[in-house]
């Protein structure tokens, strides 16, 4: 990517946190968010944008793998390696999101309630501890996906 790509993909990104948090305080897309899909609060937003981010990313990403190893190259392992990629990526995103929206969910149970040593605390914590250590395994597998080469050469 040139650097006007990168220039116009931070943009781009920017421009997506601008909308998210504008509608995180938008009161009526709040109402119409809890109308539409009943039984969620509001309070779950982050798992929420980092679900939507990765659904739009998965979607994304793969039609651009098509597009470059199934019909330009024509090379169905390319384009295997480059899916597991980018699920890996999509994953990592989403578990990191989840970690996120774990994390508030403790610290707004911690400012709430009085701090008391006992199950629900520890619930909490091995829930944080657990998406973390999901998280950090789908890197690893990310990280192990990008050492392997594509192949080149065709049949």
């Amino acid at each position: 990517m040139s650097g006007w790509g990168w220039f116009w993909t931070l943009v781009g990104f920017l421009v997506y946190i601008v909308v998210l948090i504008f509608l995180f305080f938008y009161k009526p897309f709040e109402e119409l968010f809890t109308f539409i899909i009943e039984d969620t609060t509001f309070d779950n937003v982050v798992f929420w944008a980092a679900l939507l981010t990765g659904i739009v990313g998965f979607c994304g990403y793969h039609w651009r793998a098509y597009r470059l190893h199934i019909v330009e190259q024509r090379s169905m392992e390319n384009m295997v390696l480059s899916s597991l990629r980018g699920s890996t990526f999509i994953a990592i995103l989403i578990g990191a999101g989840a970690t996120l929206q774990s994390v508030q969910t403790l610290i707004v149970y911690l400012v709430r309630e009085p701090v008391v040593l006992g199950p629900d605390l520890g619930k909490r914590i091995a829930a944080v501890l657990a998406l973390i250590v999901l998280t950090g395994v789908f890197s690893i597998i990310f990280w192990l996906l990008k050492l392997v080469r594509f192949h080149t050469e065709r049949a």
